[in-house]
């Protein structure tokens, strides 16, 4: 039995595109294709947690299984956490449900530096990228990480500052943080139960209560993927971007 364990919250009640998690991209619900990915991985369980009974019922229809959790639950990873109880599994790893471009090697490789690190506590993804773009838009956040990723900082801004913009500065990238986190049940116990931090509340940024707590935060580096699905436009842009790729 595997000590890994794929949890994939998918909260129904999304404010910018309520419903978005079952909304069909291509022929399948946008759950279906981020599940089918995790599967991919090929390193453990995987199961959907969920406030809402039309997500279980949707998960249901192609096989997967979907554990109604909390509507009380403030993030997906008090929704993951509360998903993982009563499981034995020691490394649990957080796929946001509406990324269906998810790779399958990024999961691997998060199982594979929580496993080969004893130092990490939480394991996450980055990926470089010197578009100003990128870079200047607050909904992409920005990793600060030092020579063995792992990270300093998390902020929306522009961070770090490049105050001699000399030609290798320039070249310098800029490390874009990606939605996904594997946890060592012991510290994705202790997370939880952490109060909100000060640099959580001003950037509104969960994985910052993790560094102000001194918990380890280690990133990989992976290469960029299909648009997760906030808004109307995100769905567009990847049912244009599954034409292109698949």
């Amino acid at each position: 039995m595997s000590d890994v364990l794929i949890a994939v919250p998918a909260r129904y009640g999304s404010s910018r595109l309520p419903g978005k998690i079952v909304k069909i991209l291509a022929g399948k619900p946008v759950i279906q294709r981020t599940y089918e990915k995790c599967l991919q991985a090929a390193v453990g369980d995987v199961i959907i947690a969920t406030e809402a009974q039309i997500v279980v019922d949707t998960c249901a229809r192609f096989g997967a299984k979907a554990i109604l959790t909390s509507a009380a639950c403030q993030s997906g990873t008090d929704r993951i956490y509360e998903a993982a109880q009563g499981r034995t599994e020691q490394f649990i790893i957080n796929v946001q449900g509406d990324e269906p471009f998810i790779d399958p090697a990024t999961i691997v490789k998060i199982v594979h530096l929580l496993k080969s690190d004893p130092t990490c506590d939480i394991a996450t993804a980055v990926i470089a990228t010197t578009d100003d773009k990128i870079i200047d838009n607050p909904n992409c956040v920005k990793a600060v990480l030092t020579a063995d990723k792992r990270a300093l900082y998390f902020s929306r801004s522009r961070v770090p500052y490049k105050r001699q913009p000399d030609e290798a500065a320039l070249k310098a990238p800029y490390w874009k943080h990606c939605g996904i986190y594997g946890y060592r049940r012991a510290a994705l116990e202790k997370f939880v139960h952490l109060p909100v931090s000060p640099l959580e509340k001003l950037e509104k940024l969960e994985q910052l209560r993790a560094l102000e707590a001194g918990m380890c935060i280690k990133c990989v580096e992976i290469q960029p993927s299909g648009p997760a699905i906030d808004t109307e436009a995100d769905l567009k842009a990847a049912e244009d971007y599954l034409k292109q790729h698949e």
